[in-house]
């Protein structure tokens, strides 16, 4: 059968992605298993994970997400305003270079409250997967896509994540990054590059069912009781890529409705004023600047609102203004009903990152389009339109 190179590049990405899965006997085994290759009614999870990463066009006519009431809400901390909802950042807030943007974003925390410790208390591992896609790319390949999947908890599920157990480096496989780095070591989705300030988001948290076949993985690559255990790093992967290896991982994750703590169905998000008017996001885009953001279940947006005004973020959990104790205590009694999530974002120009750090496109092999390279007149490897302040000129 002829091969594209298309398809080489996708197969190629998906069995990189799987090493230590494929060769482990026991691995191998749960993954042939009868549950992953019968023709039966596809779970939530599966038909979740397959329609995640639908195009433009697609979107809103897939299945939908499998709770709408833990679509997330998202809000907003900063020491000067406070805590507020996405939706009330304005567009004057963004920043407004024309240049490619340069972004990161960290997990900084994980809580689940009194409502959900008993559902996480019966199963073993949860997943978190956080993306972060350009809206373009190569006509050949398509988008990249900076994506990462980890074990947010294993055995102990009431166990509050300890800052030392978060290590994004074993998450992505760079062992060998030094000590003495100024980064965190919290997972990172960074150095991602999204073209004119504009993209697309995806979170979820999921439950793994015990009679799943990756519960049988997870026992296997994970052992004793880790929050944040490495499951798969995707620093940059061609779009066509990762929606193969989603599909592949929804069934064998076979998740139910109710394993969903989370889910979104892919949101726009701008990061600069130029992103607002990309043609390629909605209108009501969400906008995202430097700082903390927490990420709750539409369920409990009420609890959360009742509280918000006294809420801050500290280390990367929610506490109360000015509260006492030690600081699991704050951690404990600040909306104990609510489960979240907190994602430390910062948001740069091209030109404002160093040329040692890695921010080409790892598939495309192009630079981002800083100011520099607008100028000089060198391209970004995909077709980009002016900007409409280019076409004023």
């Amino acid at each position: 059968m002829p091969l594209s190179r298309r398809s080489f590049l996708v197969d190629s990405a998906i069995v990189s992605a799987l090493p230590a899965w494929l060769a482990n006997p026991e691995l191998a085994s749960a993954l042939s298993s009868p549950a992953t290759q019968t023709s039966r009614t596809p779970t939530a999870g599966e038909l979740y994970w397959s329609s995640l990463y639908a195009s433009s066009s697609q979107r809103g006519t897939g299945p939908k997400i499998p709770q709408e009431d833990r679509d997330p809400r998202i809000a907003y901390f900063t020491d000067n305003a406070g805590t507020r909802w996405v939706e009330d950042i304005k567009p004057t807030e963004l920043p407004a270079f024309q240049e490619d943007a340069i972004v990161t974003m960290e997990l900084s925390g994980f809580r689940a409250g009194k409502g959900d410790t008993s559902k996480l208390a019966k199963v073993k591992f949860a997943q978190l997967h956080l993306s972060c896609q350009r809206v373009t790319g190569s006509e050949f390949l398509g988008p990249i896509v900076w994506a990462s999947l980890a074990t947010i908890f294993a055995d102990k599920a009431s166990k509050l994540p300890s800052e030392q157990s978060l290590n994004w480096n074993a998450l992505t496989g760079n062992q060998t990054a030094t000590s003495n780095e100024s980064q965190s070591a919290n997972p990172r989705l960074t150095h991602m590059v999204l073209n004119q300030g504009a993209g697309h988001m995806n979170v979820a948290i999921s439950t793994t069912p015990t009679d799943s076949p990756l519960h049988k993985v997870l026992a296997v690559l994970i052992t004793g009781t880790r929050i944040m255990s490495p499951l798969l790093g995707f620093p940059g992967i061609a779009l066509p890529a990762l929606q193969s290896f989603y599909d592949f991982y929804g069934k064998i994750e076979q998740a139910r409705t109710d394993n969903f703590l989370l889910n979104t169905a892919q949101k726009d998000v701008a990061v600069t004023q130029p992103g607002l008017d990309n043609a390629q996001i909605s209108a009501n885009a969400l906008k995202l600047v430097s700082g903390d953001y927490i990420l709750l279940p539409k369920a409990q947006e009420e609890d959360f609102q009742k509280d918000m005004d006294k809420l801050v973020v500290q280390n990367g959990y929610v506490v109360e203004r000015d509260a006492k104790g030690t600081p699991d205590d704050r951690i404990a009694v600040a909306v104990p009903s609510v489960s979240y999530i907190t994602l430390s974002v910062r948001v740069q120009p091209a030109s404002a990152v160093s040329a040692s750090s890695t921010v080409t496109d790892p598939l495309l092999d192009s630079l981002p389009q800083s100011g520099n390279a607008a100028s000089s007149g060198k391209g970004t490897g995909s077709k980009q339109p002016p900007s409409k302040k280019q076409d004023e000129k």
